[in-house]
């Protein structure tokens, strides 16, 4: 079947028409179906036939496989960093309890096959590191920019800040990866309670933090 027969048939049995202004929509409806089936067997047409629209109009609204994908990443992500800033307000800005609030939220189940989804598109960026480059800058940026805050709101310098951040989600994502491997809950549970102890002390703002313009300590 030709692009313009496919066009043609979709328009008559009303596809296009039907998501034609309803773009949020077909996009939920995709990352609901991607979160069920993960990257590497999606593919179009079965989604199509999944949701109930056309390839045609998939392409439209969102171009190739690859660019779908893209805006479900990006759907995913939003909705986490909107987590994480909604328990961060929650929280009165404390880094403990705003990564307590946050584990716990990520250990249910609707989190969970989302964290599967974004490990899944961590080894094909770690595969094909251009062609996911897009995904490996935001999954760390858009993460840390939240919690980063959170750290210079309570007087720590930007880079002793922007350090910790790195340190504690990287510590988390390390935790829900293993979590997400073995669902041993109980034993990752302790894990995360055991690094928030060691991490407790780096919370208190360092002598160096209070003043952005000191010059922080040479590693010998």
């Amino acid at each position: 079947m030709t692009g313009s027969n496919l066009e043609e048939d979709a328009t008559v049995d009303g596809r296009v028409s039907r998501w034609k202004n309803h773009r949020p929509a077909l996009l939920h409806a995709a990352t609901e179906y991607a979160l069920a089936t993960g990257v590497a067997d999606l593919t179009l047409r079965p989604l199509a036939a999944a949701v109930g629209t056309s390839i045609t109009s998939l392409v439209r609204q969102f171009g190739s496989k690859d660019e779908l994908i893209h805006e479900i990443c990006r759907d995913l992500q939003g909705r986490m960093v909107v987590a994480l800033q909604a328990r961060r307000r929650a929280t009165s800005d404390d880094p403990s309890e705003v990564l307590r609030a946050l584990w716990r939220m990520w250990l249910t189940p609707e989190y969970m096959r989302q964290f599967a989804f974004l490990f899944e598109l961590y080894g094909l960026a770690l595969r094909y590191p251009d062609r996911y480059e897009w995904f490996a800058n935001s999954v760390v940026e858009e993460w840390m920019t939240p919690f980063q805050e959170t750290l210079i709101a309570r007087g720590h310098s930007v880079d002793h800040a922007r350090d910790l951040t790195t340190l504690v989600l990287a510590t988390v994502r390390g935790l829900h990866l293993d979590v997400a491997a073995t669902r041993d809950v109980a034993r990752v549970d302790a894990a995360f309670e055991l690094a928030l102890q060691s991490l407790a002390p780096a919370f208190a703002v360092p002598p160096w933090g209070r003043t952005p313009s000191a010059p922080r300590p040479t590693p010998k």
